[in-house]
């Protein structure tokens, strides 16, 4: 989270604590040997990753996410679409719409990544070039971190960025053979997006989620949350 971001919680009388439910780990590849159309940017750690030697010039590029095109341009690089929904399903249905011809399209992609774009792309006979460049991993001194916050302290609220994050949540809370008292109905679960809460909802109730896909929309729909919260006890 940054810092201006923090010090506005802090103000608000909220301390933040930051624990990665997944960390990025650079996956060994082959380079692509491939003309294509388009190239697929769908999350920020897919341009930290991905290897510019292999972008043909003459492509068009896609970024999904505020965040995603905004890396793409402080490296210098032009984004043709930015779909208005943030996740895979709203990127899909509004690039069909926007293509005509098929299209040979590169996606550069996390080990995890979800097979919506490559399904409907591959059914409306567009060509689908994947490269798997990154993966995510829960790694132990993050799982030991958990564990101690829980035991040690209340957490009221908790923001989740992806499925894979509540999944690394989920598996840690699993693990515990009694959790704190009233931990699941003090809690408050934000997620950044439809897919996300999705995969939540299946275990737990998401309360907060905002209308822009996003981690600053996140944030500001968190912090509406807590005004209200703190003027209904006034």
């Amino acid at each position: 989270m940054p810092m201006d971001i923090q010090h506005v919680f802090a103000e608000k009388g909220v301390e933040v604590i930051t624990i990665p439910m997944n960390r990025t780990v650079f996956q060994p590849h082959k380079s692509l040997e491939h003309e294509y159309d388009w190239i697929f940017f769908t999350s920020v750690n897919a341009v930290k990753y991905f290897d510019f030697t292999q972008l043909n010039q003459q492509a068009k590029i896609l970024a999904i996410g505020n965040q995603t095109t905004k890396t793409l341009q402080e490296l210098g690089y032009s984004v043709d679409f930015q779909p208005k929904e943030g996740f895979s399903e709203g990127l899909v249905e509004e690039w069909l719409r926007l293509v005509g011809a098929k299209q040979r399209v590169f996606w550069p992609h996390s080990f995890h990544a979800r097979r919506v774009i490559y399904n409907a792309l591959v059914r409306q006979e567009h060509v689908v070039l994947e490269q798997v460049i990154y993966k995510n991993e829960f790694f132990p001194e993050d799982q030991a971190r958990l564990k101690k916050l829980i035991m040690n302290e209340t957490i009221d609220y908790v923001l989740f960025a992806s499925p894979s994050a509540w999944t690394s949540f989920s598996k840690t809370i699993g693990t515990f053979k009694q959790l704190p008292e009233n931990f699941w109905s003090q809690l408050t679960i934000a997620a950044i997006g439809p897919v996300t809460a999705r995969v939540i909802e299946k275990e737990q109730h998401v309360a907060i989620q905002p209308d822009i896909y996003d981690m600053p929309h996140l944030y500001e729909r968190l912090l509406m949350e807590i005004d209200q919260e703190n003027d209904g006890s006034l």
